[in-house]
């Protein structure tokens, strides 16, 4: 008689699939407070899985997922808190250069000095790749709200780059 293997947990394919991508989304929104984002993102999977039916599928998994800690982020948030500067979240690429690292660092003070809705509009949209109508989906905002944070937040981090580029 041959074994068989328990079938894999669904809770744990879906955390290992979409946890590390939560838990970034978080730590910038966050504005780098790791221990926040990674108690929000536990609190988004435990919520995903106790309300796994409410998933349609209208929506990629990963954008209902963006939702849910969006929206756990806005639960949690009673009081303003200072911004700091993400300097790095992921390590850089074996190959980067130190002026790949320079860059990136200026690049992460700039994205800091936007106010957060452009901010997150910004880092859903350009990094992570969602559409904006998933991004409006996630953010609770009109598709067209968030098409023009994306332009604002873009004009704005050209103009800052500039400045910090004159200022060396």
């Amino acid at each position: 008689m041959r074994k068989t293997s328990p079938a894999p947990d669904p809770f744990a394919c879906l955390f290992e699939r979409f946890g590390g991508e939560i838990l970034g989304l978080l730590i910038r929104l966050t504005h780098g407070d790791r221990a926040e984002a990674e108690d929000l993102t536990q609190e988004t999977f435990v919520a995903a899985f106790q309300g796994q039916r409410g998933y349609s599928g209208r929506v990629p998994l990963r954008a209902w997922l963006a939702g849910i800690a969006v929206r756990r982020l806005r639960d949690r948030q009673r009081r303003p808190r200072p911004k700091q500067v993400v300097l790095i979240t992921e390590p850089p690429a074996p190959e980067a250069t130190e002026r790949d690292v320079t860059q990136r660092v200026i690049l992460e003070q700039a994205l800091a000095q936007l106010p957060d809705s452009q901010q997150a509009a910004i880092l859903l949209v350009l990094v992570r790749g969602l559409t904006y109508k998933e991004a409006a989906s996630v953010l609770g905002e009109p598709e067209g709200t968030i098409k023009w944070r994306v332009s604002e937040a873009s004009k704005k981090l050209r103009a800052l780059l500039s400045e910090m580029e004159n200022e060396k």
